[in-house]
């Protein structure tokens, strides 16, 4: 076969392919693009509470955007406004200065984006031959943490969020969901607000701050989100 005559078909088959995929596109447009609020509560785990979840929970409000690359994968950007609290007193822990009665309160905004995992197929697509209208799922990411250090004025503090939650498609573009989602501080003064709880950034005052010494902080979250538009895939 000459060169010529083997472009050509080379041509015809790209522009057949094109065509199929015109054609197919439409038919398997998916709602990719999920906004909606989510709430619940919140608590805190540091030099104040070092087990007990749930202990002195307060509430926490804000909302996610959440893009479905396919029935498994997603991407999730979530925003929140979260308060906790502690108090030694809950734990009858005592500090090395003899110091008892420790309490602090304060609000926080965490911003963080995650990888979303789900353990079925979930959602509409023609490329699966079942989907499921719940799945569990678990998710991980990068965050950041901004409230009033004592001392400090406002800063953005780094985290790490784990997450496992559960999805219910209660209609095509209404979807249910139930988090519960754990963050890792890079900092250990999450519980200090003033002089009053100060020795909470270093209570034995040993000069340094490892990694298991910082503060965590964690959500448990209803969420309600819609599915706006739809986005048109590639076909396969």
């Amino acid at each position: 076969m000459k060169w010529s005559e083997y472009s050509d078909r080379m041509k015809q088959a790209m522009l057949l392919v094109a065509v199929v995929c015109g054609f197919a596109m439409p038919m398997s447009a998916e709602y990719n693009h999920e906004l909606g609020p989510t709430a619940g509560v919140s608590f805190y785990l540091g030099d104040a509470n070092h087990v007990k979840a749930f202990n002195r929970s307060s509430w926490t409000v804000g909302g996610l955007y959440r893009y479905n690359i396919d029935t498994r994968w997603a991407i999730k950007l979530q925003g929140m406004y979260a308060r906790v609290n502690g108090n030694s007193n809950d734990f009858g822990y005592r500090y090395p200065n003899g110091q008892t009665g420790v309490t602090f309160s304060r609000g926080l905004a965490d911003l963080n984006l995650e990888a979303e995992f789900n353990f079925l197929d979930i959602g509409e697509s023609r490329y699966y031959r079942g989907h499921y209208q719940a799945t569990p799922y678990i998710a991980m990411g990068v965050g950041c943490a901004i409230y009033e250090s004592y001392g400090e004025g406002k800063l953005f503090k780094l985290s790490i969020p784990f997450a496992i939650g559960g999805k219910w498609l209660v209609t095509k573009r209404l979807t249910l969901g139930l988090e519960w989602s754990i963050h890792k501080l890079f900092a250990d003064d999450l519980d200090v607000t003033g002089p009053e709880n100060a020795i909470l950034k270093d209570p034995y005052s040993t000069g340094r701050i490892g990694f298991l010494d910082t503060d965590w902080y964690s959500m448990l979250n209803l969420t309600v989100s819609c599915k706006l538009f739809t986005t048109r895939k590639f076909c396969k």
